[in-house]
């Protein structure tokens, strides 16, 4: 049987903004920066034909700009390449099918270029601009304007011109070049669209947190460094998020309401109290990484086991998804007739929705479910049903209709969702590529890990703390030293990640002398690798001689020096 659309239905942007497909990051930041230009709206753009590598090509060849692109005609092979490979996003790189997504995101104005078939973020550029958009106390504030800042720099804020006399690297101009000749953009308005704050308002803090933290450094990196950097960070939270979004759904559909300790009141993961405060969040992360990265080994079958807790838990999500989806469609059933009044905010949250399933509205909800089962039952008899999804429609198995609704949107799409929100977590964890989370060998299992890119960032905004009010820098934060237990600790604590201890909570109940030898050889994997990234050298077995040092290290007074050993 095909369901209807109204069927199918899964998305509610109380819940999340993704659609669940795979997505690469290039186009997700590409599509956030059309979001933070048009303050959480996407674009309409006023030129529509297709973008194709030859006519970028050309732009920078032709006679009219030698004098700001010196030396790009005299060598045209390699001016190419460069475009082809520094400045262009490429889909199906190398092959017959190969094709222009967009312009890599280094600068702000890049979304302008994109092709939409081909740059295409499911809801990802969109769940990453609430996230920062709901954190508290200001700090989305201050970090959104912390990365228009970054990314749109050399631009007239008012104006959106290019400021005369800025000193700006290739790429920044090459992008500005080709920004005067595309018509003004503008914002877009798309229906049933609205700002929704994120179920875990912890998760919203600690992405501002640490973006502020990271462009901190903004002045002291390359700016293609940054910007990798930032995908890395960006595509980490959103996988957290998803993460912790199945546990906390799933929770609030069995109290259907709110959990007592979350919301922008309760929540006891708030900013401003130190490194560690967002473990207290009862529905944190906990994911065990091999921190050698080499399959096959104890560690990796920790890890392992680990990753098979997370994928089990996402039937259960996709139903509560549904659960959440279609008692939205049932009140905006009783609105459309008049029996309940819509919040002046104009949607319901999730904690509203939920409470349609209360005895209150038993005798309205079965009539409304009731008749969506006819419906399904009038497009495909029992007989020709599924035999999986047969049992389901008897009376004996005592469901009530909406039950029985949900079951049978299960029977049919939850291997779909579930497929695809493991494509989904894969692809925002980076699964096999720099900055991996997870990774999975040809016919292995997925296994989570903590790849040398991701955790180079990590470090990096760890060794950052707040400067107090009051002090004139230049600069937010400052740099301190931490002793390498610490820094475990500080992962653990802050994102969930072990490496020297297990995620009693996700998984693992009880610690045998076995697990605690593999968390003794996990940790000292865990130095090697911090060893190699060149933040830890060894001056002794003594941990407070354990010390990572920052590259440079920024005074409170805001001095630079170059840090290391």
């Amino acid at each position: 049987m095909a369901l209807r659309k109204r069927d199918s239905e899964f998305r509610h942007l109380g819940v999340s903004y993704l659609d669940f497909k795979r997505v690469e990051m290039d186009r997700v930041l590409t599509g956030f920066l059309m979001r933070v230009n048009h303050n959480g709206h996407p674009s309409r753009l006023t030129q529509r034909h297709k973008h194709e590598s030859d006519s970028f090509v050309q732009e920078f060849l032709d006679e009219q700009h030698a004098d700001r692109f010196q030396g790009f005609s005299d060598h045209p092979d390699m001016a190419r390449r460069w475009i082809e490979t520094q400045l262009l996003d490429m889909v199906n790189r190398g092959k017959p099918s190969q094709a222009v997504a967009g312009l890599r995101p280094l600068h702000g104005l890049t979304y302008k270029f994109r092709n939409y078939y081909h740059s295409r973020a499911y809801g990802a550029d969109a769940q990453l601009y609430e996230m920062l958009r709901h954190a508290r106390d200001g700090r989305g504030t201050l970090a959104l304007e912390a990365i228009r800042g970054f990314f749109f720099n050399g631009l007239d804020p008012a104006l959106g011109t290019p400021l005369p006399g800025s000193s700006l690297d290739v790429e920044t101009q090459a992008v500005l070049h080709l920004n005067s000749q595309v018509k003004h953009d503008t914002p877009q308005t798309v229906k049933g669209w609205y700002s929704a704050p994120p179920l875990c308002v912890g998760q919203s803090d600690l992405l501002a947190d640490d973006v502020l933290r990271l462009l901190s450094l903004r002045d002291l990196l390359p700016r293609i460094v940054m910007v990798e950097y930032l995908k890395i960070l960006f595509a980490f939270h959103l996988a957290l998020g998803q993460l912790k979004t199945m546990k906390l759904l799933t929770s609030m559909v069995e109290r259907l309401g709110a959990e007592p300790s979350c919301g922008p009141e309760n929540c006891p993961a708030g900013p401003g109290q130190g490194q560690d405060d967002f473990a207290a969040c009862p529905f944190c992360v906990g994911l065990f990484v091999d921190a050698a990265g080499a399959p096959g080994t104890p560690a990796a079958a920790l890890a392992e086991r680990s990753a098979e807790v997370w994928l089990r838990r996402i039937p259960g999500f996709v139903r509560a998804g549904y659960t959440v989806r279609k008692l939205d469609e049932f009140a905006e059933h009783l609105v459309s007739l008049g029996e309940i009044t819509k919040p002046s905010r104009g949607f319901f949250t999730v904690a509203e929705v939920l409470q349609f399933a209360d005895k209150p509205h038993q005798k309205r909800r079965e009539q409304f479910f009731a008749a969506r089962m006819d419906t399904l039952l009038d497009d495909t008899p029992i007989a020709e049903q599924p035999e999986g999804v047969r049992p389901l429609l008897g009376a004996g198995m005592g469901l009530s209709s909406f039950e029985q609704y949900i079951e049978v949107l299960m029977a049919y799409r939850g291997k779909y969702h579930n497929d695809y929100i493991i494509d989904s977590i894969d692809s925002l964890l980076l699964k096999n590529r720099p900055g991996a989370v997870i990774a999975q060998p040809y016919r292995g299992r997925r296994r989570f890990v903590l790849d040398s890119a991701l955790l180079e960032v990590l470090v990096q905004i760890a060794l950052l703390r707040p400067n107090a009010r009051g002090t004139r820098s230049r600069f937010l934060h400052h740099t301190a030293s931490l002793r390498l237990d610490e820094f475990m600790d500080i992962l653990r604590r802050r994102y969930g990640l072990h490496v020297n201890q297990l995620p009693v909570d996700d998984g693992f109940a009880s610690i045998g002398f076995e697990e605690q030898a593999v968390l003794r050889s996990n940790a000292e994997a865990f130095t090697t690798r911090m060893r190699e990234i060149g933040f830890y050298s060894d001056l002794s077995d003594a941990y407070l001689t354990q010390v990572i040092t920052p590259r440079f290290v920024i005074g409170e007074d805001g001095t630079v020096t170059a840090g290391g050993r």
